[in-house]
């Protein structure tokens, strides 16, 4: 079974996204994982870089006419989808804003 996880992000330094914590926190789970860089002005691109190599990268520009209602965010959604591997099982996607592990944990902890 081949599982693959996918997602995106732009200025995650910038704004202080904790998304290198949250590719590493999902990568045990997958067996590829899709990340899409969005056209940053900072040092976002060059972090992802450093992350373990078990990733693909992509880049995007983002389209600003569709910043209202979210559509650009689904949008680079859609474009990370796309380069997913066409013989994965399972697709698993993720927002690079949040740690897996911490949301995991939080649940239990809210069912004791």
């Amino acid at each position: 079974m081949k599982v693959v996880g996918f997602s995106f992000v732009r200025n995650g330094v910038k704004y202080g996204y904790p998304f290198v914590q949250s590719i590493l926190s999902v990568l045990p789970l997958v067996d590829e994982f899709v990340i899409n860089l969005g056209n940053s002005d900072d040092e976002t691109n060059e972090v992802v870089n450093g992350c373990p190599r078990k990733k693909k990268k992509i880049h995007s520009v983002w389209d600003e006419s569709l910043k209202t209602g979210g559509k650009v965010l689904a949008a680079e959604t859609n474009k990370a989808l796309d380069a997913t591997a066409a013989d994965a099982d399972w697709l698993f996607t993720y927002k690079v804003m949040r740690s897996f592990m911490k949301r995991i944990m939080w649940k239990y902890v809210i069912r004791c």
